[in-house]
């Protein structure tokens, strides 16, 4: 059974794109582990728990966040055995396999549009949410380093990990770190939770998950020393972490979008040359 100009040109070009498919693949592989390496700043149950206090349309925080380097390994998988459906369909001239491989990419290629889409439309929303979300947690479940409650001590893991303090900047001139939610009184937050610190201990740049309940440095928790304390607040750690990769990843994700697209497109062509081969015969 011989093809056409057209089929062979269609066999050689969707050979050529699940090369680049699998090469993707390989791509996002390489990012789920390189996010998987990062992930010990957020493997402990307390952090996740209490990570998991903002919840987005039935999604937790700390479950997503630990999860994602699993998300991008297994979506790897799936691209490599696409990839390999598709090179598989062309070289053996098998129609059946090439339609359930058109198919596949192009319900793929419609979730990723409609992933992309949702994700512009309620970036914004999302964002402001978690942050509020983030600051409701830290100022009702936050008690102080001295706490063994799991939220407390997973909130003084997170500045320890993630290098942070509070939900927003630390500010050494502002009257209440974190004024924007806990407005009121003078250190209306931050003293009710760790008497007459400015900033829990957690949130010294010497601090450890050893030391940090018995951990005392007035340069740091009274705020006279900026190199004492950590600046960045937890919302811009946490966010910085889960967008680490974001740039690999949605130039991968333009690539596969392309991809994807001329791959169905050839992958109906080569059916097609097939098809009329077998009527020659």
């Amino acid at each position: 059974m011989g093809l056409n100009c057209g089929g062979k040109c269609g066999m050689f070009f969707l050979i050529t794109i699940n090369g680049i498919f699998l090469i993707l693949g390989i791509a996002l592989l390489i990012v789920g582990i390189l996010l998987k390496v990062d992930s010990d700043v957020i493997d402990d149950e307390k952090i996740v728990s209490t990570l998991n206090e903002v919840q987005i349309n039935n999604l937790k925080l700390g479950s997503l966040a630990s999860s994602l380097p699993v998300i991008l390994i297994v979506i790897g998988v799936i691209v490599l055995i696409i990839s390999g459906l598709g090179v598989f369909g062309a070289c053996c001239k098998n129609r059946c396999m090439l339609v359930v491989y058109a198919i596949i990419v192009l319900l793929l290629l419609i979730l990723q549009i409609a992933a992309i889409a949702l994700f512009a439309i309620m970036k914004s929303k999302v964002e402001d949410e978690v942050q509020g979300k983030l600051s409701n947690s830290l100022e009702k479940k936050y008690k102080g380093v001295s706490s063994t409650e799991e939220i407390s001590k997973g909130w003084d893991l997170i500045f320890i990990n993630f290098q942070c303090c509070g939900v927003k900047a630390v500010v050494p001139t502002a009257v209440s770190n974190d004024q924007e939610f806990y407005s009121g009184e003078a250190d209306s937050f931050w003293a009710r939770k760790t008497l007459s610190d400015k900033v829990p201990a957690s949130c010294c740049v010497a601090a450890t998950q050893e030391n940090f309940a018995t951990y005392t440095e007035d340069a740091c928790t009274q705020l006279t020393d900026a190199s004492k304390y950590r600046t960045k607040g937890c919302y811009q750690a946490i966010k910085d972490y889960i967008l680490k990769y974001q740039a690999a990843a949605i130039g991968i994700g333009v690539a596969l979008l392309i991809i994807e697209l001329i791959g169905i497109i050839f992958a109906f062509v080569l059916c097609r040359a097939i098809g009329k081969s077998m009527d020659i015969v």
